[in-house]
Order: structure tokens, then C-alpha cells, then sequence
């Protein structure tokens, strides 16, 4: 386990001469926290799961599922793994599930992002028909029809990334498309599944199908250390022509934990903070804006679960219990053990709690068991939720106004 986090704050920094607004969309450019990234320059860390990604495809010829926690750059770094591949001479094909994808959704998704002019017989694309989507029959596809897609295309040697592929709710499509990886597998067909999304496990994201766990290989993606964090803020602001001191950029490492999301988030709001200023050196004004501008962006059911919680943080004792685990010790993957004690309490992320309350969030579902890292591991349910109470406690305990 790693220690857990302090949270210093920066102190203020002298105002800055002014600067153009141009400078207004260089940082928009610069920190994109809603956004996956596509420049291997702006890609920090994560050189080992990318480097096993390409390995398994290219080398091993297998199939590859990409999972951990919302937030983590899972999508980033799918998006440098197959740009590599395309350079190695694979043609790349992409869909994003939905809450309402079906098999059929996901397999007609992925040919009509391939452009049409790979079709073996230009004749095959009927009217209507999007990019290779004609490569498929009319009727109900099989996972069979993907063993036969090379046949139709130009390009034998194909990825297919499935995005968001945790938002399925249908276990039977999950089945399917575990039974395509695995007929795949078995006949060595060039063609390759790249799965991300978010989950503990392999086996929780694929459905505990019972043999595809020899065909594909599960890179799980870890947090980034505080230095890579500072590092994508270093780099932000060298982009954006504005200053991060190393005070604001510890700061900000501290209350990401680990998350680039979080980290390009804060950074974010805070140098739209100072250009609101018209500084180009981000004060800790600037961040103390940025960090109650993050509060009241968050997901509604995130607050909504934080209140009923700390009933409004007059229940002091599960305040200070969720503001330990969320700064207490965890593993690299953002996870915390909860070890039963000898006088009968638990420590919690290396926190003593009080039995009863450890229970009620279990009962509330607030903290959940993961899956495959032993029986007294445990995470957040909400992938935010942790985050949301490192922002709530630094703003109780600088006395921000929140009707600032």
C-alpha cells in the first residue's frame, strides 16, 4: 500500500503582465479533461501498458481488454496503442457502446467506421450502407460472420476496439462477443478485439465466460504517480503559456490521487481562473475557484450520496471516516484494505472505524469488495466519490464561501 496524501496548498503568487485571449484557447487545447488523448507528446506514463497492448496484438497475436476505473486514460491509451498498430499495417475499426448496443449494434458499428473503398467489391455496398457495413449479410450476424470479414475487405489484418464496453447491460451480448474472441482464437483469424472499459476484473468485464480467458490478455491501468500528475500539468501549462508553480502543481497531484481526469480538470479551471484575471501565473485563488467550480460540477448523485451520508457534515464521525479512506493508503490501483483490528474496530485505509459505520456503507453500497484482489479489498462504488470528498474537506477546512 502507499502512504496516504497530505494536501498543501500554494500560497499567492504576484499577478502577471496581461495576456492575449488566444492564450484562452491554447489551455482548452492543453487540458482536455473530457476528451480522450490522441498525441503520444501529450501521453504522460503508462509506458508499461501500452507497451504490453502493443506486444499482444502485434507480437502475440491476441486479443486485448484495457480496464480499470473511469478516468484512468483508458481510452488514451487505447487510442496510441492502435495508432501504432495502423502504422505497423493494421486498419483500425471503432465503436463506443451504449446503454441500449446489442451485438448486432456493436458488429455493424465497428464496419461502418472502416471507409467504404476497403470493400473487396465495390459492388457489395448497397444504397444506404455506411463505409464496410455491406461486408455484413442483411439478416441477424453470428459471431461467424466476423471470421469471415477479412474475406471481404482489402485489409486482412484488422482491430477491432470496442469503447465503453462496461456500459452493456445485457450479459448475453457480452456471451457473444466472448464467443467471437474465442472462435476467433481458434482458427488464428487476423482479426483482433481491442476491449476497453471499466471494471476490476477481466473476468467481470467479459462475463466469466469460461475458456476466453486463455485468448485474451487483461492490462489493467494503474493510477499515475504524483510526479507523472505533475508532469501533464507541467506540460499543459508550457502549451498554454501559463505558470504552474511547483506549489500548485503538488496541490494538485494531492487531491487527483492518481487520476488524470482529475488532474487536467483542476488545472483546467484554475488557468481559466487566472486568465479571468488576466494573469498568466496561477495563484491560490485560482485554485481555491477551481476547486469549488469542480464541487459544483459534480455528479448530482455523487453530492446527493455525500449529504445523506454526512447528513449535511453535521455526522461528524462519517465525515472524518470518508475523508480518511478518500486520503488514507491505497494500492495502485486506487484500492484500500479493510482489516478487522484486535480491540474491534477495522481499520479502513489505515484509518480505525467504527464497525457499525464500516457496515453502513457497505449496506448503502457506497464501497464495494473488488473483484479478484482478495476478500478485504475494497474501492469506492462511484469512481468520483473519493474525490469529491478530498474537495469538500479542503474547502471546510480553508473556510471557502461557497456562495462566492
Amino acid at each position: 500500500m502507499d502512504g496516504g496524501t497530505s494536501l498543501p496548498l500554494p500560497e499567492e503568487s504576484a499577478r502577471g503582465p496581461r495576456q492575449p485571449d488566444a492564450r484562452r484557447q491554447a489551455l482548452r487545447q492543453a487540458f482536455t479533461p473530457a476528451n480522450p488523448q490522441h498525441n503520444a507528446v501529450r501521453f504522460v506514463g503508462r509506458r508499461e501498458q501500452l507497451a504490453r497492448v502493443r506486444q499482444a496484438i502485434m507480437e502475440e497475436q491476441a486479443h486485448v481488454c484495457l480496464y480499470g476505473e473511469r478516468g484512468r486514460g483508458k481510452t488514451s491509451l487505447a487510442n496510441l496503442a492502435t495508432e501504432a498498430a495502423r502504422e505497423a499495417g493494421f486498419t483500425i475499426a471503432r465503436y463506443a457502446c451504449t446503454a441500449s448496443s446489442s451485438f448486432e449494434d456493436i458488429l455493424r458499428g465497428l464496419a461502418r467506421s472502416l471507409p467504404g473503398q476497403l470493400l473487396v467489391s465495390s459492388s457489395r455496398q448497397a444504397a444506404g450502407l455506411v463505409g464496410c457495413e455491406a461486408a455484413f449479410p442483411a439478416g441477424p450476424l453470428q459471431p461467424w460472420h466476423v471470421l469471415a470479414l477479412p474475406g471481404q475487405l482489402a485489409e486482412s489484418h484488422l482491430i477491432l476496439m470496442v469503447d465503453e464496453f462496461d456500459r452493456l447491460p445485457n450479459d448475453a451480448t457480452r456471451m457473444r462477443i466472448a464467443d467471437t474472441i474465442k472462435l476467433l482464437s481458434e482458427h488464428s483469424a487476423s482479426v483482433f478485439f481491442l476491449i476497453v472499459g471499466a471494471s476490476d476484473s477481466l473476468t467481470q468485464l467479459l462475463d466469466r465466460h469460461p475458456s476466453v480467458q486463455r485468448n485474451v490478455v487483461g492490462v489493467q491501468l494503474p493510477l499515475l504517480t504524483n510526479g507523472e500528475v505533475e508532469e501533464i500539468v507541467l506540460r499543459g501549462g508550457r502549451l498554454s503559456g501559463l505558470e504552474f508553480s511547483a506549489q500548485v502543481r503538488t496541490c494538485i497531484a494531492a487531491l487527483a490521487r492518481g487520476v488524470p481526469y482529475h488532474a487536467q480538470l483542476l488545472a483546467l479551471r484554475a488557468g481559466q481562473a487566472a486568465l479571468h484575471r488576466a494573469d498568466a501565473s496561477i495563484s491560490a485563488s485560482d485554485l481555491r475557484q477551481a476547486i469549488e467550480q469542480s464541487i459544483a460540477e459534480a455528479p448530482p448523485q455523487i453530492a446527493v450520496l455525500y449529504e445523506g451520508l454526512t447528513q449535511g457534515e453535521r455526522a461528524g464521525a462519517m465525515t472524518s471516516l470518508l475523508r480518511a479512506m478518500a486520503a488514507g493508503e491505497q494500492d495502485r490501483f486506487g484500492r484500500f484494505r479493510a482489516i478487522p483490528m484486535p480491540d474491534g474496530r477495522i481499520a479502513v485505509a489505515g484509518a480505525a472505524a467504527d464497525p457499525a459505520l464500516w457496515s453502513h456503507l457497505l449496506d448503502t453500497g457506497t464501497v464495494r469488495c473488488c473483484i479478484g484482489a482478495g476478500a478485504d479489498t475494497y474501492g469506492f462504488a462511484e469512481a468520483n466519490f473519493a474525490h469529491y470528498v478530498l474537495l469538500r474537506m479542503v474547502r471546510l477546512v480553508l473556510g471557502f464561501d461557497p456562495s462566492r
